[in-house]
């Protein structure tokens, strides 16, 4: 989880409204030249998402049901803290009996240093039976997203958010909520850090 936790000193508030281009030239994900072109603003069903590097464009992603963490703190307890989050919400998606549904994730809720808020997330399949002992279920709202594929250490996601920051200005994206990231891969299943990739999700309008 030591990924998770590196990526929050990138935050960067992502200020964002429409534009009528569409389409995405994909490239390998391991290419270094891929840039953000110009026509990447249609909304696509997320059955199409690929792994493909950098921005891949707005797509419709539907509801998400979560076990989720929320705490705060200062930047100095912020590893400690997000460890104990998906550690807890681990032995509660045990207890419950669900089946996660996809890489863990975290939703950042402001960039105050002092007073960091920040939510652990890991998706199950379906509602359980019973309520876990010291998390929560959520249900993640459904909405279109700005999603960037961004691969390497999570030190250099600044670059990322940077690049979405200056997307969403010239196109006039606005951002409605809080970011997303998804941990797809990391040093629990890939050892090369060049090849981790982060998943970023920003509901844009």
């Amino acid at each position: 989880m030591k990924k998770l936790v590196y990526s929050i000193c990138c935050i960067v508030i992502v200020s964002c409204g429409p534009d009528d281009t569409y389409g995405i030239k994909q490239k390998d994900k391991n290419d270094s030249s891929y840039t953000v072109e110009a026509k990447h603003l249609a909304v696509k069903d997320p059955k199409d998402l690929t792994d493909a590097k950098g921005m891949l464009g707005i797509f419709f992603v539907p509801e998400m049901l979560t076990v989720t963490k929320m705490d705060s703190c200062n930047m100095y307890h912020v590893t400690e803290k997000m460890t104990k989050g998906y550690e807890t919400v681990n032995k509660d998606i045990a207890f419950i009996k669900a089946k996660i549904n996809g890489a863990p994730g975290a939703i950042y809720y402001n960039n105050d240093t002092a007073n960091f808020i920040f939510e652990c997330v890991v998706p199950i399949e379906q509602m359980p039976k019973i309520q876990p002992k010291n998390s929560r279920l959520v249900v993640l709202e459904e909405g279109n997203m700005l999603v960037y594929n961004y691969y390497g250490d999570p030190n250099g996601l600044f670059n990322a958010y940077s690049e979405i920051s200056e997307y969403c200005k010239k196109n006039k994206l606005e951002h409605i909520g809080p970011m997303r990231e998804f941990y797809i891969t990391d040093g629990s299943t890939q050892p090369d850090k060049k090849q981790w990739l982060t998943r970023l999700m920003l509901p844009v309008k």
